[in-house]
């Protein structure tokens, strides 16, 4: 991708920092539970990371569920972290991430809300155009639930360019 140098270092001496890229992008989803795919439950969403190797950075994503939207559900889903960039190769990037979860449904006869946290991990596959692929797994935890979900997630990156 363009604004990412396959060749950037992790280490770094105590002088100079590595640099930082915004990295934005979309992605389609697949919820699950004890091992079970919820296809009918597919998410779309957006990503918003702050990439700096060997540095914890910011990591954004909201999403919804289409199917649960033509059902006449309003879903959307909203995770806050952190993520730690570890530049493992060329053009190729692994984001462990952690942070919060929260969903909230509405429909015509009321509406609720979770919060939990989240950990997973995602990996950024560059290109030498200006799109590259991200795919992911997270893992959420929700108050009063009994049990986990999951979220496998496919998808497209851009980086923003380099800030400081």
């Amino acid at each position: 991708m363009s604004g990412l140098p396959a060749g950037a270092a992790v280490a770094q001496d105590t002088t100079t920092a590595p640099p930082s890229y915004w990295l934005a992008g979309a992605s389609l989803g697949m919820p699950g539970s004890e091992g079970d795919f919820a296809p009918e439950l597919m998410t779309i969403g957006t990503h918003l990371t702050r990439a700096r190797p060997g540095r914890l950075g910011p990591d954004f994503s909201i999403g919804t569920m289409p199917y649960a939207l033509a059902a006449g559900m309003a879903v959307v889903g909203v995770r806050a972290g952190l993520v730690l960039p570890l530049r493992v190769g060329p053009g190729v990037m692994l984001l462990p991430s952690g942070g919060l979860s929260f969903v909230g449904v509405s429909t015509g006869m009321g509406a609720g809300a979770l919060a939990g946290f989240n950990l997973g991990g995602s990996a950024i596959f560059e290109s030498p155009g200006p799109v590259g692929m991200r795919a992911g797994i997270t893992w959420h935890r929700f108050q009063e639930s009994r049990t986990g979900i999951w979220l496998v997630e496919l998808g497209i990156v851009r980086s923003l360019g380099q800030s400081s």
